[in-house]
Parts: C-alpha cells; structure tokens; sequence
C-alpha cells in the first residue's frame, strides 16, 4: 500500500492518455442514454423512403465543427444509406468547403454520382432572407453548382423544381439557422426537418421541438454521438463520447483506490504508534 501511495502521479497521466487514446482511435460504441430530440429525429429520417430528396444545409464553420460536423456526417450518412438524394446548401462563408467534403469523402462511400444523386451549391449571402428566397424560388437563386456546372446538366436538378419537390431537410449551424427554416420553410410551405445545434443553442431549438415544429434536434457533440449510435455510423462524436465515458471511469476508479490506500496506510500508522 505504501508503494502505491508513493507512486509516481506522471504515470497515472500516461495511463489516462492511454485509455481515452484507445476510444478516439477506435470508437466502442458504449451504450449511450438515447434523448427524446435525438431519437425523434433518426426516426423521422429513418421513415423516408428511398428516393426521396432532402435538402441539407451546412453552415459548418471551423469554429463550430466540432459539434456541427459530426452532425451533419451522422444524418448525411443514414441518409445515403437509406438512397436519398441529396441537395446541399449553405449561407455561410465557410460552409463550401464542407459540401466539398460531403459530395467528395463521403457520399463515394454509398456509390452516390454527382449530380444524380448529389449536388452541392454555392454560399449565398442573407441568413434568415436567403432561406426565405430559396423557399418561395429555389430554382432563381443559383445558375451553376458549386463546381460551376449548369443547373440543366444536374440530372437530380430536374427533379427540384420547388420547395414542394423536397421531402425534409436538415440544418447544422451554430447561429440561428435552424430557427429561420423553421419560419421560412417548415411554416410557409409544411416541409419538415430537424436541426443541429451547438450546446448554447439547444434551449432556444428545444422550443420548436416541444412544439412538432422540428421533427428532431441533435444537440451539441452529444447530440451527434447519439445520432451515430442510433443510425450505427459511429463517427467523431461517439468516439468522444466513449473517451469521455472512459475518462471518467478511470477518475472513479482512482477515487476508491486512493481512499482504501489512504485509510490502509493510515490504519497502518495507526497501529506502529499504539504498540509503540
């Protein structure tokens, strides 16, 4: 017990790096606590047939990718799992060069063609004015694709004429964005969606959520985490998760360790002093 207590507290460091190393190289898929937002939400893309088209609109930032990322990874991927086509979107600056990923990284994975299954579109200027535009004339607001291919050479683009060829979209932001579809899209026209949030934003979507007015909402990177458990396409969230969860484990463990070595080392004193 005594080795114990003199043992050196760098290795107790180098031990924590280990086990929450092991998770984010290779996520296991703890189980999680499933909330009602997240849930709802899998099983409203889930219900979807195949073919139907979902607009996803991607207003990732390098500052908020760590939750809006693996968000949008998780319902991109059950969609394509599930054949839905896709039409990306972005009102935000940074927001091209993560359709750019999506259309390029991941959507090959599902066998997607671009163009047939996919199309990304360039950043358009305006937040909640923008999304109010593509509402009421989708078709107006771009020409050319993101990579500058006409609109007429897109085959799923014949497919979108209006809001009333979309069957559900999804949006990723750490502002407001999901708000705005809700006022703009889900109101206006009754096409459904859910929303990815930042931790900050949760209790302000929670509102529309309560109200049926989103159909999920992913909160945060545990939001996310939840998302990819139900959809099984465990990600950077789950992995996070799974080191957090492991993390706290070892602290736990160290806990009751450190009080039955500093009780017996203690009772030990205890006793040399009385016999002395």
């Amino acid at each position: 017990m005594k080795r114990l207590a003199n043992i050196d507290i760098r290795l107790l460091y180098i031990i924590l790096v280990i086990v929450v190393l092991i998770p984010l190289a290779r996520p296991l898929g703890l189980p999680l606590s499933i909330g009602d937002p997240s849930r709802a939400g899998f099983e409203f893309v889930d219900a979807m047939p195949a073919g139907s088209i979902a607009v996803l609109c991607l207003d990732v930032a390098p500052s908020s990718e760590a939750e809006n990322w693996p968000q949008t990874l998780a319902v991109a991927k059950h969609a394509m799992s599930l054949g839905h086509k896709i039409l990306a979107i972005t009102f935000v600056p940074e927001g091209p060069m993560y359709e750019d990923r999506l259309a390029k990284e991941i959507a090959p994975n599902y066998g997607y063609v671009y163009g047939t299954d996919i199309v990304v579109m360039p950043y358009r200027a305006g937040a909640e004015s923008a999304i109010q535009a593509f509402g009421e004339d989708l078709r107006g607001m771009y020409d050319t694709d993101y990579y500058e291919t006409p609109i007429a050479d897109l085959p799923l683009m014949a497919q979108i004429q209006s809001i009333a060829d979309v069957d559900y979209w999804a949006s990723f932001s750490a502002g407001d964005t999901g708000w705005y579809f809700v006022r703009q899209i889900e109101a206006k026209f009754g096409t459904p969606g859910l929303a990815g949030t930042v931790g900050p934003g949760v209790a302000g979507h929670m509102v529309y959520f309560s109200s049926g007015q989103l159909k999920g909402m992913l909160g945060g990177m545990a939001g996310a985490a939840e998302y990819e458990y139900l959809a099984k396409v465990p990600g950077k969230a789950l992995a996070a998760m799974d080191a957090q969860s492991i993390g706290h484990g070892y602290f736990i463990v160290l806990m009751i360790l450190s009080n039955i070595v500093y009780f017996a080392v203690k009772s030990g004193t205890a006793g040399k002093g009385a016999a002395r």
